[in-house]
């Protein structure tokens, strides 16, 4: 089963999608990864803050068997906490009491804890104290987080103040890591690149369908030349092709008609022998009778046979020449309500409707006359006085003229009504439809004969033509 070519640029479209998704959930991956490796390389530095400055203080209230004055403490636990964190100048840390309310004033902090947090830093101090074990919990988002290590303060050398805990804070943001900036400008080019992709895809297909849609509205078309090209390398290839194939074509056609043509001129020959031998015979026969015969009233006679049997002839002749000559068309604005009009010319004995058109058609006012009364004269002889011919018209692409009448309509026997010398009345030649069609033809248009169930109906289309005037 094929498969068109914006199937497939649409199939190839979602390949790289599905291959950009692949990427993109590496990328998101790999950023989860990164993030908990952030977070539990966070919990660690928070610890081991709140263990630097448990080892300090321990260091600083060795062998303090009472507590100094609250400032001088509060002054000492703060350079504790600067030593310890030398280091760590991005940590937030705090040496706080368990009740305020039992040890007023002892407390020292470097950096700013979020006052946000201050509930969950004195449930975790008590935690701690009552543990009396290291705490360290995270708080916060996947993006946002807060790490909090909280350590209780006193050792085996004894401390001054009970109920005391380090507390260190560790903020991160991983929307201004290094790592999250490259992961989103990695998903960022991802999106454009799919996007672009899609833009140049959508335009290019709807490009191609676009200069296709033309070539095929140029190929349906029945207007003759050549196709332009669109610009498009592979499809100009394609129409350069069809050009010289509708050349090749084109004279395949002129050779057939000519040779078509021969073959009719032979039929016509045939014909002809059969047509001229039955008046010449009559002819010659009357001859003879009057030239034997004393009665003036019998040769009188003998001569007008002879005068009708010319006539005939001479008819044939007329029909004979129209046949076999090459119309040359020359197209003009024509009014068609008045061509039809000429070409019903006066009263007859059969009714003929034409209703008014109103169209105005480049077309030879000649040759159509000449098709349109040979195609009246057929109905007409055809038709009784109870019948009616019906002449309709319609113009948007193609101009299309229809004969149509009610009566007995073509013998199916006779074969094709277009053969020149068939005909079904005795006193026919059978050249009208040839000449009719060839007078159509000559102007690029067509004259069929129409199926239909009562009489008989010819339709003749002309296109637009080049208005020469």
């Amino acid at each position: 089963m094929s498969m068109s070519l914006r199937t497939r640029l649409f199939g190839l479209w979602l390949m790289s999608l599905f291959g950009s998704l692949v990427v993109a959930v590496l990328i998101i991956g790999l950023f989860r990864q990164t993030a908990a490796a952030h977070r539990e390389r966070d919990r660690a530095v928070a610890a081991r803050a709140c263990q630097a400055i448990t080892a300090h203080y321990d260091f600083y209230t060795a062998n303090m068997d009472a507590a100094p004055n609250a400032a001088a403490f509060r002054a000492g636990m703060r350079v504790v906490l600067l030593v310890a964190l030398r280091r760590e100048r991005h940590i937030a840390a705090a040496i706080e009491p368990a009740d305020p309310s039992v040890n007023p004033g002892m407390a020292a902090r470097l950096g700013t804890i979020p006052a946000t947090l201050s509930t969950v830093v004195a449930d975790q101090i008590n935690d701690a104290i009552a543990a009396d074990r290291l705490i360290v919990t995270t708080k916060g988002g996947f993006l946002n987080r807060t790490t909090i290590a909280t350590c209780p303060l006193g050792g085996p050398l004894g401390t001054p103040v009970a109920n005391i805990a380090a507390v260190t804070v560790l903020q991160a943001d991983l929307l201004r890591s290094a790592f999250t900036r490259f992961a989103f400008g990695g998903l960022a080019v991802l999106l454009a690149t799919m996007l672009a992709s899609a833009g140049f895809l959508a335009r290019l297909v709807l490009g191609f369908s676009r200069r296709l849609a033309g070539v095929e509205a140029a190929l349906a078309s029945d207007q003759p030349g050549t196709l332009n090209l669109t610009g498009e390398a592979e499809l100009d290839r394609l129409i350069t092709a069809l050009n010289a194939a509708t050349t090749r074509l084109d004279a395949a056609r002129t050779r057939i008609a000519q040779s078509e043509r021969l073959a009719a001129l032979g039929r016509m020959a045939a014909g002809l022998a059969h047509e001229i031998r039955n008046p010449l015979g009559a002819i010659r026969l009357r001859a003879e009778t009057g030239l034997a015969a004393a009665d003036p009233a019998r040769q009188t006679a003998a001569l007008d046979r002879i005068l009708v049997e010319a006539a005939r002839l001479e008819a044939l002749t007329t029909s004979l020449l129209g046949f076999a000559a090459t119309p040359s068309p020359q197209p003009r604005a024509t009014d068609l309500d008045a061509l039809i009009t000429a070409a019903i010319g006066g009263p007859v004995a059969v009714s003929i409707a034409a209703e008014p058109t109103g169209i105005v058609w480049p077309l030879d006012p000649i040759l159509t006359r000449g098709a349109l009364e040979n195609l009246l004269r057929n109905a007409i002889a055809a038709c009784g006085p109870a019948d009616r011919i019906t002449i309709t018209a319609q113009a948007s692409k193609n101009l299309t003229i229809t004969i149509a009448d009610t009566g007995p309509g073509i013998d199916p026997a006779l074969g094709d009504p277009f053969e020149p010398f068939t005909t079904g009345r005795a006193d026919g030649i059978g050249l009208g439809l040839a000449i009719a069609r060839d007078m159509i033809r000559a102007q690029g248009g067509t004259l069929v004969q129409a199926p239909t169930t009562v009489g008989a109906a010819f339709v003749i289309t002309l296109p637009e033509g080049t208005d020469e005037t």
